[in-house]
């Protein structure tokens, strides 16, 4: 009979352990961390499977997960807490934790998790013993580095993986709609990785001209091209022994997709207008909107490249999809706005709570943020209510209610013109150049603002009114 560890100092969940699982493995009770690191001392031959709480009155469960790995990486340890937060889940995932629960949970889902942790173990000690041979080391976060918050299990499993990936030097490729917190995941993985105190750099490849993405990246020499007045040191050069932060890799042009490749090859390359070989030290972590797989199917994005970047992927589900963070994010936001204005806001009217939960959120928590900061400088009373909130539910429902007429009309034309062969395409693309007409038209033709207004970058922009042939002026 397998033999687990419980180790809470809530008598309920030592007596529900009891409960649930005395008739199929053996346990061992520990109601604190003192007496756990005793008990694993005396007992570690004997033990499978450890479950830890994080919260307990001398020694916290994130320090007896740190003395068992000092002495073995091979049992699994589940790390469990009634108040689940990214830094713990990180801090958890990064010490060797087999996995991170938060309480509540069912006996279905234990009885999951421990059968897991068992075969894990069983692994470990018979063909497959070298993979206790990868253990993952815990680093601290820097003073003053934003945090991530959310309670949902998408925001944990999100922080889990940061934890588990921070101390290596594998390629991260980060997805997800624009707003969710892209170059935040990405800072979380360097603030835990051992290049802290390195620099950390971050491009965002769409925000910059075609031509200047490769001297912004590797350098050029004087005289290199028109403008090149002096020698210039790219990111990589500067971020030797650091992190680099590829935001929007999507938009990168494939010929410096290729460079890119090489530095991640060999970590080599060469300044532009120079054949001089140069080489960094670099952990790179890209992140793009696009669905990379489908850029690479068209052609837009190099097989090769994706590949070598998405060694381990994390996506970022969007705001909509984790509705259980939209509170807790609303009052972060809230008193990071408080602290900044000295605004006297203690929190928001329920009515305002249900209108937060029930909005589409098509900007993500870049929007929510906003959203929230204006509604705390407009606020009159000590809580926003309902009319200090402005989110564009209305708007929302009236531009989709005309999108929907024009697609209609479109599609109504090209039947009518037997134009069906490509019908698809033929209405998408009307579609899609009405819309950036739309928007150009509503900005006075500012493609900066257009492109935010439609959600897409500026070098989206640029090529969509190439092939549409919609003129610039």
């Amino acid at each position: 009979m397998n033999t687990i560890l419980v180790v809470d100092d809530e008598k309920a969940v030592r007596y529900s352990f009891k409960r649930m699982f005395e008739d199929e493995y053996s346990i061992i009770f520990a109601e604190d961390g003192g007496t756990a690191i005793r008990t694993f001392e005396a007992c570690e031959d004997k033990i499978d499977v450890i479950f830890l709480d994080v919260r307990m009155p001398d020694i916290n469960g994130i320090e007896v997960l740190k003395r068992i790995r000092e002495k073995t990486k091979n049992i699994p340890v589940i790390v469990m807490t009634a108040f689940g937060d990214s830094d713990t889940a990180i801090r958890a995932m990064k010490e060797g934790a087999f996995d991170y629960l938060t309480k509540p949970f069912e006996s279905d889902q234990l009885k999951d998790i421990i059968e897991k942790a068992l075969a894990s173990e069983r692994l470990q000690h018979g063909a497959c013993c070298n993979v206790s041979e990868c253990p993952i080391h815990l680093g601290k976060a820097i003073s003053g580095a934003e945090v991530i918050v959310g309670k949902s299990q998408a925001i944990i499993n999100v922080c889990k993986m940061v934890g588990q990936v921070a101390n290596t030097d594998f390629p991260v490729l980060i997805t997800g709609e624009s707003g969710v917190g892209k170059e935040l995941i990405a800072l979380a993985i360097y603030t835990y990785s051992n290049r802290k105190g390195n620099p950390f750099l971050a491009v965002n490849c769409a925000a910059l001209p075609e031509g200047i993405v490769e001297s912004e990246l590797f350098g050029c020499e004087k005289g290199a091209f028109t403008g090149a007045e002096k020698r210039r040191i790219g990111r990589f050069e500067q971020c030797d022994k650091g992190t680099i932060f590829l935001d929007e890799v999507g938009d990168m042009s494939l010929y410096t997709q290729a460079k890119l490749l090489r530095v991640l090859h060999d970590g080599s390359f060469e300044r532009v207008g120079s054949n001089e070989t140069l080489g960094t030290d670099v952990r790179i972590i890209a992140a793009s909107n696009k669905n990379l797989p489908e850029e690479v199917k068209n052609g837009r994005f190099r097989e090769d490249l994706f590949h070598r970047l998405n060694v381990f992927p994390i996506h970022i589900p969007p705001l909509r999809e984790r509705i259980e963070d939209i509170p807790v994010l609303a009052e972060y936001f809230l008193s990071r706005t408080v602290k900044e204005t000295g605004r006297q806001v203690k929190g928001f009217s329920p009515e305002v709570i249900k209108n937060l939960i029930s909005y589409h959120w098509p900007g993500n928590v870049r929007e929510l943020e906003n959203i929230v900061r204006r509604a705390t400088v407009v606020a009159k009373g000590a809580a926003i209510d309902a009319g200090d909130l402005i989110l564009n539910t209305e708007l929302y429902k009236k531009e989709l209610h005309e999108l929907s007429e024009v697609v209609g009309n479109i599609f109504e034309r090209a039947v009518a013109a037997g134009n069906t062969a490509d019908i698809l395409h033929s209405v998408v693309s009307s579609v899609e150049k009405t819309l950036i007409e739309n928007a150009l038209r509503m900005t006075n033709g500012n493609q900066v603002q257009a492109s935010t207004l439609l959600g897409i970058t500026r070098v989206t922009l640029r090529k969509k009114m190439q092939e549409y042939n919609i003129p610039s002026g």
